[in-house]
């Protein structure tokens, strides 16, 4: 009996080892989280619904996830995409990011209110998931 008791905790500490090491997040998912948490707090007057947050941002960063694979398939050199990520970084890029609210089922242009915080947030994490893309990171 006292056997098959420390098989049975040897199997399940395996298993929960294993689970945590396994990522299941993709990319995108994992850079939109990352975000929606960094910026929530910018508005103390806001409360900010984290998971519909990060459900509609996940597609947005995906699409630069997959512009760093596509670079990567279309042999860009790493200089170029680390051209790219400055890219992403500088002041044309930051300042053409805006955003949309949703309110009251309708649709609000945010491009006066984002803080500089909110868009260096912003570029950072479109740099990070385009190079986890270039890169071939899930």
């Amino acid at each position: 009996m006292n056997g098959n008791l420390r098989i049975v905790s040897v199997v399940a500490l395996s298993l929960l080892l294993l689970n945590g090491c396994a990522q299941t997040d993709i990319s995108a998912k994992r850079h939109a989280t990352k975000f929606v948490y960094k910026v929530e707090d910018s508005d103390p007057n806001f409360v900010m619904n984290k998971a519909d947050s990060i459900r509609m941002a996940t597609p947005f960063f995906a699409q630069f996830w997959q512009l760093g694979k596509k670079d990567r398939a279309q042999g860009v050199s790493s200089a170029d995409a680390q051209k790219r990520v400055s890219y992403f970084h500088s002041d044309e890029f930051i300042k053409s990011i805006s955003g949309t609210s949703h309110f009251a089922g309708k649709e609000y242009k945010d491009d006066a209110t984002l803080s500089p915080r909110w868009r260096n947030n912003m570029s950072e994490a479109i740099a990070q998931t385009y190079m986890d893309g270039y890169l071939g990171i899930e």
